[in-house]
C-alpha cells in the first residue's frame, strides 16, 4: 500500500527488507550537534582505505540523561562498495539486515525529513502494528547526482521500522 502526500513524494510500503553490505559501524552516546562530525570521521576513514561510501544508516536506540542533558544512544553504519577492515574505533560487518519493515521514502529538503519518520510511526499506529526495532534512517550517497542535489539542497532518505 502506498500513501502520497503533496509534493513531498513520500511513500509507505509494508513487508520490506533492509539489507546493507560491507558496513563500517560505530556505536556511541552523543549530543545531536555531534552527528555530522561522527559521519565525517567515518567517511574520512573509509576514503583513507580507498573505498567509497554508498549509504549512511543511523539507528537511534534511545535517549540518555546521565549528564543531565539529553544525549542520543545511536549506531552509525556506513555501507561501502567493497569490504575493508575496521579499526580500534569502528567495527566491520559483512551484512546488516532487517526483515518485515514498514518503510517511508522521502526525497526533498532536509528540513522536512523528520516527516518520513512521523509517517512511518503514524502508519504503524493507525494499522495497530507492533514495532520491534528502533528507527533506521538510510541516507543515499549518490556521486552522480551529488552536485545537483547539493544545489537543490535535496536528500534521498528511507526510514525503516521492523514490525512483528
Amino acid at each position: 500500500s502506498y500513501g502520497f502526500l503533496g509534493s513531498l513524494m513520500k511513500f509507505i510500503e509494508k513487508g520490506v527488507e533492509l539489507k546493507l553490505t560491507h558496513i563500517l559501524k560505530y556505536q556511541t552516546i552523543l549530543y545531536n550537534h555531534e552527528i555530522d562530525d561522527i559521519i565525517g570521521d567515518m567517511i574520512h576513514y573509509i576514503e583513507s582505505k580507498k573505498v567509497k561510501a554508498t549509504r549512511i544508516l543511523t539507528i537511534t536506540k534511545g535517549l540518555n540523561f546521565e549528564t543531565g542533558k539529553q544525549r542520543l544512544v545511536m549506531d552509525f553504519c556506513i555501507e561501502m562498495n567493497q569490504p575493508t577492515i575496521g579499526s580500534h574505533k569502528f567495527s566491520y560487518l559483512p551484512v546488516y539486515e532487517l526483515t518485515n519493515c514498514v518503510v517511508s521514502k522521502y526525497k526533498g529538503h532536509p528540513q522536512n525529513a523528520s516527516m518520513a519518520t512521523k509517517e512511518v510511526n503514524d502508519y504503524i499506529k493507525k494499522h495497530e502494528l507492533e514495532p520491534i526495532s528502533p528507527v533506521h534512517q538510510v541516507l543515499k550517497i549518490d556521486k552522480k547526482t551529488k552536485k545537483k542535489e547539493q544545489k537543490n539542497n535535496e536528500i534521498d532518505l528511507e526510514v525503516y521500522i521492523q514490525i512483528n
